[in-house]
C-alpha cells in the first residue's frame, strides 16, 4: 500500500497535471517548489516526487538551480506528435483487429458510454481522461508495450495544445460519440476498416484546422 506521502505526491501531480493541461498554468511558467509545498500544504519532498511524475510526462521541465517550469512546444513538435500518434496507432490497429472477438470492444463500449456521461455532464477534463484511456486501450491490444508510454505521451500533449490554442467549436457531446466509430470498424475484424477509421479520427482532431490552431498555440507557448 503507498505511504501516505505517494498518496498525497499522487494527488497534487493530477491537480497539477490537470492545470498544464487546462493552461491554467502557462508554457514557460515557474513552478516553485516551496511555493507549491505551502498551496498544497506538503513537504518539498512530496511536491518533488509530484514534479518529476510531470516531468516524465513532459510537462515540466526541471532544470537544477533555474527550478521548474512548465514546458514549452513549438509548432514543430506539435506536427511531429500528430504525425507520431498517427504512425503509432494505425501501426497498432494490425495487431488489434484480430482482437474483434475479444473482450475488447465491450470494454472500449464501456469507455465511450462513460465518455459520453461525462461530456453530457459537462465534465470536460474526465472527457480527456476517458478518451486518453480509450486510445491506449485500444494500442495496448496491439501488444507493443515499449511504445506505449510514448502514445499517451502524444495523446496527453495533443490535448494540452488544444487548450492553449483556444476554445473548440465542436461540441463535447459530439467528440465523445465519434469514438462509436472506432468500436464499429473494430468489431469487423478488418484492420484497414480499422485504421481508416483510427486516420479519421485522429485527422480531424483539431477540425481542419491544423495550421493555424498549431501556431497559434506555438505562439503561445514561445510567450
Amino acid at each position: 500500500m503507498p505511504s501516505a506521502a505517494s498518496r498525497k505526491a499522487a494527488q497534487i501531480y493530477r491537480a497539477l497535471r490537470k492545470d498544464i493541461v487546462f493552461a491554467r498554468l502557462k508554457p514557460g511558467e515557474a513552478m516553485p517548489e516551496i511555493a507549491l509545498a505551502r498551496q498544497y500544504a506538503a513537504s518539498q519532498g512530496t511536491i518533488r516526487e509530484a514534479l518529476m511524475r510531470l516531468q516524465e510526462d513532459g510537462l515540466v521541465r526541471r532544470d537544477g538551480y533555474r527550478g521548474t517550469a512548465v514546458s514549452r512546444i513549438s509548432a514543430d513538435e506539435a506536427r511531429e506528435l500528430l504525425d507520431l500518434r498517427l504512425k503509432l496507432e494505425l501501426a497498432g490497429c494490425r495487431n488489434s483487429a484480430p482482437k474483434a472477438d475479444t473482450d475488447l470492444p465491450a470494454v472500449l463500449s464501456t469507455i465511450t458510454t462513460e465518455m459520453e456521461a461525462a461530456a453530457i455532464a459537462d465534465e470536460h477534463y474526465e472527457v480527456i481522461e476517458l478518451d486518453h484511456d480509450f486510445h491506449l486501450a485500444l494500442f495496448r491490444a496491439a501488444d507493443l508495450p515499449v511504445l506505449e508510454p510514448v502514445l499517451s505521451r502524444c495523446i496527453l500533449h495533443m490535448h494540452r495544445l488544444a487548450f492553449i490554442s483556444g476554445p473548440r467549436s465542436r461540441p463535447l457531446i459530439v467528440s465523445a460519440r465519434r469514438h462509436w466509430e472506432i468500436v464499429e470498424a473494430l468489431k469487423t475484424g478488418d484492420a484497414e476498416i480499422l485504421r481508416t477509421a483510427v486516420r479519421r479520427h485522429i485527422e480531424t482532431v483539431w477540425e481542419g484546422e491544423l495550421e493555424s490552431r498549431l501556431a497559434r498555440a506555438a505562439s503561445v507557448a514561445a510567450r
